[in-house]
């Protein structure tokens, strides 16, 4: 088990219900890839550096984790299918 950072922007429009159910969806996801979550640190609506489809604002969220890396392929296929999630990124705070 290594240990890694979870960055998302979700897209902020969509209301704080389809937005919590998109970090619920994260959580599930993350919990059935055997992640323990070490902290969770919401951020909420924030400016972006760029527009992303045509928002000036993103909601974000930053989870530390501790996985294994072989679990994060499987979770980038779920992630992707979620309109709700703009961008995400793991970092590995090992390396």
């Amino acid at each position: 088990m290594a240990n890694y950072e979870l960055m998302m922007i979700l897209n902020p429009s969509v209301g704080e219900e389809n937005i919590t159910a998109s970090i619920d969806a994260v959580k599930k996801e993350l919990s059935n890839a055997e992640a323990k979550i070490v902290k969770e640190d919401v951020w909420g609506e924030k400016k972006l550096a760029y527009k992303i489809k045509s928002s000036d604002t993103g909601y974000y969220v930053l989870w530390t984790l501790e996985l294994d890396g072989k679990a994060i392929k499987p979770m980038n296929n779920t992630f992707n299918l979620d309109g709700n999630i703009w961008r995400y990124m793991f970092v590995n705070l090992d390396a």
